[in-house]
């Protein structure tokens, strides 16, 4: 006996709300009946997927694997369908992109500008955000592409794939306020006791901060302003006096207010996408990744 579309949908939904009642509610099932259908599920897997307590259902790991695996098959069937009625109307995708905030500025930009030359009316979203919220995303089918740090020392999970397109070495940016604005060369050692603006925990660009004050031997930074934002990151840099670490590939443009200093040992992270495994990306996805294999 397989497993039925029906049983798994019953599951998404006890897993949205937590609960047998509500789920079938929402369902328009009579609570036997879903709890019948979950029963048969587990049967056919000869696991369990949800634990029932007073206060509700959670699932266990194995109904984890069906969920997520659920939501993507979903997400492939909406796509589908928006795909073929927007070939209909002439419109390439959609083409959902998620993107780290180190590429947003530069990267990204210069490879949409190629894009958009080189194709016709497109269906394009760009979801900004950190690696851990962007990940989930990917191996959801929520989103199709991130574009952002890879080949990190954690790794992906085992079903995303990485490519790597360039080296991002780092350095530190100063504003005229601080007194290593003449520098051309610093090290940590000498910021320690400096104003800083450093990137918020959830992402890979902060791990690489924090393994570079590490294997320099330096504490992370008690006098230290806590943000994610390029553009706030800049900001402050210029009108507070703060330092911060950088990366090439953030960098749109030399200021006279702004100056990239060069950091002593602090070597490079790669810069590149990750995709779902075996997926069968779109005739625009494989645009997409051609531009930026070729333009980097």
């Amino acid at each position: 006996m397989a497993v039925e579309a029906s049983q798994i949908a019953n599951l998404l939904a006890i897993a949205k709300y937590g609960s047998f009642t509500r789920a079938a509610e929402e369902k328009g099932i009579s609570q036997p009946a879903l709890s019948n259908s979950i029963a048969l599920l587990e049967q056919r897997l000869g696991v369990r997927v949800l634990e029932r307590t007073r206060r509700g259902s959670t699932l266990t790991p194995y109904g984890e694997i069906l969920v997520r695996r659920a939501e993507g098959v979903l997400s492939l069937l909406t796509d589908a369908e928006t795909e073929v009625k927007r070939r209909a109307d002439g419109i390439d995708g959609p083409l959902r992109i998620g993107a780290t905030p180190s590429v947003l500025s530069t990267l990204l930009p210069r490879a949409l500008r190629l894009l958009l030359a080189d194709v016709g009316p497109v269906d394009i979203e760009i979801v900004d955000g950190l690696d851990d919220t962007l990940v989930p995303m990917l191996r959801s089918g929520a989103i199709d592409i991130i574009i952002g740090p890879v080949a990190e020392m954690f790794g992906s999970p085992p079903d995303i794939l990485e490519h790597v397109l360039m080296r991002d070495p780092f350095a530190i940016a100063v504003g005229p306020g601080s007194a290593f604005f003449d520098r051309d060369k610093v090290s940590l050692a000498e910021l320690a006791d400096a104003k800083w603006v450093l990137p918020r925990p959830g992402s890979t660009y902060r791990r690489h901060v924090e393994a570079l004050f590490m294997t320099a031997g330096i504490a992370w930074p008690q006098n230290c302003i806590l943000a994610n934002s390029l553009p706030v990151l800049e900001s402050l840099v210029r009108f507070s006096g703060c330092v911060t670490v950088v990366s090439q590939v953030q960098i749109t443009e030399q200021k006279s207010d702004f100056k990239v200093v060069a950091l002593e040992g602090a070597g490079f992270r790669c810069i590149g996408y990750k995709l779902r495994k075996n997926m069968k990306a779109s005739p625009l996805l494989n645009r997409l990744r051609t531009i930026m294999e070729s333009a980097v």
